[in-house]
C-alpha cells in the first residue's frame, strides 16, 4: 500500500499521507472548512456536522471531512450551495439550544458601541484607568456624555428584571473624570502608521469631534473647522455649563489634539471657505454641522424684539456675553432645549414659566430633567399655546395664548393638540424663548452637488455615510435633524472607517457588524436566569440644592464617590459572552448568515452556572455538546473533570456524579476554555481569559 496517496479538492491535487482525512488534505492547500469539535490529536468525533463536504462519484450524501479518509482519486468539493445549506442547517440546530448573549444588551444599544460590560468590569476591579481605556475604544468624550447622555443603554439593562438598571451615564462620568484628574490624562497611540492623507471635518461636536479622533488614530492628517470660537458644538452652546462644563469639553478636546487633530475655530463653511476648497487640499470631507438654526414658531409677532429662540439664548450665556432676560419668562416648548433655556433664565435671575401645548406625558423632554427644572422653581403650564405676541407697555411683550385638548394621533403618534373655543388669555413677560425645534443650515451645503432631503438634511448611504459627492461623507443632525449627542459621536466613528477605506483604496463597505445573537428582550428572558441576583438599590441621583444651585452656573450633580462606583458597578450582571470575540459559532454565522431562532423547540435542557472553581466558568446554557472539554478532560489530563450525563435530548456536560468544578480534579489549566467552540468555558478573571487564550497554541 502506497505510504501516499493523491486527491483532488476544489479543483487543486494535493498529495498526503494515506492515513490521512479529506480535513487534513484541506488544510495542507490552505483551504478553510469550518470545524466545532474536531481537535488535532484526538478522534474524530464528527458531532457538529459543519465540516461537511461532497466526494464526487460517492453515494450523493454529505459526508464530514473531519472523519472521512483520503483515497487516491478521490474527487472533493467543499463549496457549493448544497454544502452552505447544509451548514446553515447545523448551525440553527446548534442555536436552538444555544442561549446567551454575545454581547449584552447595553453595548448592543449604545450607538457608539463601548463595551459597557467590559469598562464597567475594570471599574468594579478598582482599574479605572483600564476603564477609560476600554471606553475610549469606542468614544472620545466619556465625560461629556457621560453628563448628558440620555442612556439609551439603560433602557435595556437586563438589571431592570431584578429592581433598577445599571448606572451606566454616570460610570462612564466616573472612569473620565479620574483620568481629568491626573497630571497627564491617557492619550491613546496611533493605531497605524502616518498615510499622508489629509481629510477634514466640518464641526467640532460630538459627531466630528469623534470622527476626527479615529481618523487621527488610524494614521490620517485631521483638520476640523467649526464656526464657534471654542469646541464643543451644541455640547457646549446649547447645553449650560451648570449640567456640562465648558472645562470638561476643553480638557477632553485637548486630549484628542494631542493624537494630532488640528482645530481651527472662526471658521465658517460658505463664509470662509467653499467644500470645492477643502476638496482640492483634502483628499477626504466629513460633513458634522448639526442642526444650529431654529425652527419658527409661526405665529404674529415673533419677530418682536424680546422674542428669542432658545439656541441663540443657550449660545449667548455661553459665550460669556451679557444677557438679561427680565423679570418674567415665558419658554415655550416641551424639549430639552427648552428645559435647558428655562433653568438657564432662572440663573440668571428670572421668574420662569413654560408653556407647551400637550400634557407632560407627551413632553419630548427626559423625565429626570423635567423634574430638575421644577426644582429650580420653573412653573409649568401644560395644554396652551402662544397664538400672538404683541407690544405691551415698558417694553413687555403680551403673549395671546389658547388653551388646548389633545384630539386624535398626528403622524409621529402623539394626540394632536386642539384649541378649546373661547378660551383665549393674554400673558404679560419681559422677554419669550422660543424652544420649537431646530433644523439645518443651508449655508455652506447649497450649489455643491450634496443630496438633500425636504427638510435640509444631507441624503447618505446609512451603512458608509457616503453622500452623493464622492469623498465627502456626513453624519450627525446635518443628516438625522436634531438628534441626541451619542447619536452623532456613534456616526462619527462609523464615518471614521468608512473614509479609512476610501483613503486606503478599499472598497467602502462601512463599519461591519458581526453577527450576534441574544437571550431576547426583557420580557422574553427565563426569570431562572436572575434568581441569582439579589436586590440592591441603585446609587441615588444627588444633585446641589436648588435654592444654591440656582444661584450660580457651577455643576448642579457630583459625580459618584469612590465607594459609590464600587457599590453601582457591582450590580452589573455581566451580560454578554466573555468568549465572543473568540467564538467560532459566531464566526461560522457570520458566513452562512443562519436564523438563530429557526429550530425553536420550546424545550429546553437543564440550565446551570458553575462558577465554583477559582479559574474556570461554565455556563451551560451556550453548551452545544461538542465533547471537547470531556475529550480534554478524559485523553490529555486524565482528570475527568466533566463528562457527557444522560442520554438523548436531556444530554448535558457538566462534572460527574453531579460534582461542582471546584470537587472535581480540575487543575484550572484552561485548555477547555482554548477548545470551546462557543464560550460556554471561561476564565473566571475576564483579563486572565483574554491574556491565557490568546497566548496558548
Amino acid at each position: 500500500m502506497d505510504a501516499n496517496v493523491t486527491l483532488t479538492i476544489d479543483g487543486k491535487t494535493v498529495t498526503v499521507p494515506a492515513a490521512s482525512t479529506v480535513l487534513d488534505a484541506a488544510r495542507k492547500l490552505g483551504i478553510e472548512i469550518p470545524t466545532f469539535c474536531f481537535m488535532e490529536n484526538h478522534k474524530p468525533f464528527a458531532s457538529c456536522f459543519m465540516c461537511v463536504v461532497k466526494i464526487e462519484g460517492g453515494r450523493g450524501n454529505l459526508v464530514p471531512s473531519c472523519s472521512t479518509p483520503v483515497s487516491a482519486g478521490m474527487v472533493v468539493r467543499t463549496q457549493s450551495e448544497e454544502i452552505s445549506t447544509a451548514r446553515k442547517t447545523a448551525l440553527e440546530l446548534m442555536f436552538s439550544d444555544h442561549l446567551g448573549d454575545c454581547f449584552g444588551p447595553c453595548h448592543e444599544k449604545c450607538p457608539t458601541g463601548v463595551d459597557i460590560p467590559g469598562f464597567i468590569a475594570a471599574l468594579k476591579n478598582d482599574e479605572p484607568a483600564r476603564s477609560l481605556s476600554i471606553i475610549k475604544d469606542s468614544l472620545s468624550l466619556p465625560g461629556c456624555l457621560g453628563r448628558v447622555c440620555p442612556a439609551p443603554c439603560e433602557q435595556d439593562c437586563r438589571r431592570n428584571k431584578v429592581d433598577e438598571a445599571i448606572s451606566i451615564m454616570r460610570l462612564k462620568r466616573a472612569a473620565a473624570d479620574s483620568d481629568l484628574m491626573l497630571e497627564t490624562p491617557y492619550v491613546p497611540a496611533a493605531k497605524l502608521p502616518p498615510s499622508g492623507k489629509k481629510v477634514a471635518v466640518i464641526g467640532a461636536g460630538p459627531g466630528g469631534v469623534n470622527a476626527a479622533f479615529f481618523l487621527s488614530l488610524l494614521g490620517h492628517e485631521v483638520d476640523v473647522y467649526d464656526a464657534h470660537p471654542a469646541p464643543g458644538g451644541m455640547l457646549r452652546y446649547g447645553i449650560p455649563s451648570f449640567r456640562l462644563p465648558h472645562a470638561v469639553i476643553d480638557a477632553e478636546v485637548a486630549v484628542v489634539e494631542k493624537t494630532g487633530v488640528r482645530f481651527h475655530y472662526g471658521s465658517t463653511m460658505g463664509r470662509d471657505f467653499t467644500l470645492a476648497q477643502l476638496q482640492q487640499s483634502h483628499q477626504a470631507v466629513f460633513l458634522a454641522m448639526g442642526a444650529q438654526d431654529s425652527s419658527a414658531m409661526q405665529v404674529q409677532g415673533e419677530d418682536l424684539p424680546g422674542v428669542v429662540s432658545a439656541v441663540d439664548f443657550l449660545g449667548a450665556v455661553a459665550r460669556g456675553e451679557k444677557v438679561n432676560p427680565g423679570a418674567r419668562v415665558m419658554v415655550v416648548g416641551g424639549g430639552n432645549s427648552a428645559v435647558d433655556a428655562a433653568r438657564t433664565a432662572v440663573r440668571l435671575g428670572a421668574s420662569v414659566e413654560m408653556f407647551y401645548r400637550r400634557t407632560r406625558a407627551e413632553m419630548p423632554a427626559w423625565e429626570h430633567e423635567i423634574a430638575d427644572m421644577e426644582h429650580d422653581g420653573v412653573k409649568l403650564r401644560l395644554l396652551v399655546a402662544p397664538v400672538r405676541v404683541e407690544p405691551a407697555a415698558a417694553g413687555k411683550l403680551s403673549v395671546i395664548c389658547l388653551r388646548m385638548e389633545l384630539g386624535e394621533p398626528d403622524a409621529g403618534g402623539r394626540r394632536r393638540p386642539v384649541p378649546v373655543e373661547g378660551s383665549e388669555f393674554a400673558v404679560e413677560v419681559d422677554t419669550v424663548i422660543a424652544a420649537i425645534g431646530q433644523k439645518v443650515s443651508g449655508m455652506g451645503i447649497e450649489d455643491t452637488g450634496l443630496t438633500r432631503t425636504r427638510w435640509g438634511t444631507i441624503v447618505i448611504n446609512e451603512v458608509t455615510l457616503a453622500t452623493s459627492v464622492p469623498g465627502v461623507f456626513a453624519g450627525g443632525d446635518v443628516v438625522l435633524g436634531p438628534d441626541i449627542a451619542v447619536r452623532a459621536a456613534g456616526m462619527g466613528k462609523m464615518a471614521a472607517v468608512s473614509i479609512h477605506q476610501y483613503l486606503t483604496g478599499q472598497q467602502v463597505t462601512g463599519y461591519r457588524k458581526l453577527f450576534s445573537v441574544n437571550i431576547g428582550t426583557l420580557g422574553d428572558i427565563p426569570a431562572v436566569l436572575y434568581e441569582k441576583y439579589e436586590r440592591q438599590a441603585r446609587v441615588p441621583w444627588v444633585h446641589e440644592k436648588p435654592e444654591i444651585a440656582v444661584k450660580s452656573f457651577l455643576e448642579v450633580a457630583p459625580g459618584l464617590t469612590p465607594a459609590e462606583v464600587l457599590s453601582e458597578s457591582t450590580r452589573c450582571m455581566e451580560c454578554g459572552c466573555r468568549g465572543a470575540d473568540l467564538c467560532k459559532l459566531r464566526a461560522a454565522a457570520d458566513v452562512y448568515g443562519p436564523d438563530s431562532h429557526h429550530y425553536s423547540l420550546g424545550a429546553v435542557r437543564e440550565r446551570f452556572t458553575d462558577t465554583s472553581h477559582p479559574a474556570l466558568r461554565f455556563e451551560s446554557e451556550k453548551c452545544i455538546t461538542c465533547g471537547n472539554c470531556v475529550r480534554i478532560c478524559e485523553d490529555e489530563k486524565k482528570c475527568y473533570a466533566l463528562a457527557f450525563e444522560n442520554r438523548g435530548f436531556s444530554t448535558v456536560i457538566r462534572p460527574p456524579l453531579l460534582k461542582t468544578l471546584a470537587q472535581t480534579a480540575c487543575d484550572g489549566c484552561l485548555k477547555c476554555v482554548v477548545a470551546c467552540p462557543t464560550g460556554a468555558l471561561t476564565a473566571s478573571d475576564a483579563v486572565v481569559a483574554t491574556e491565557i487564550i490568546r497566548q496558548l497554541p
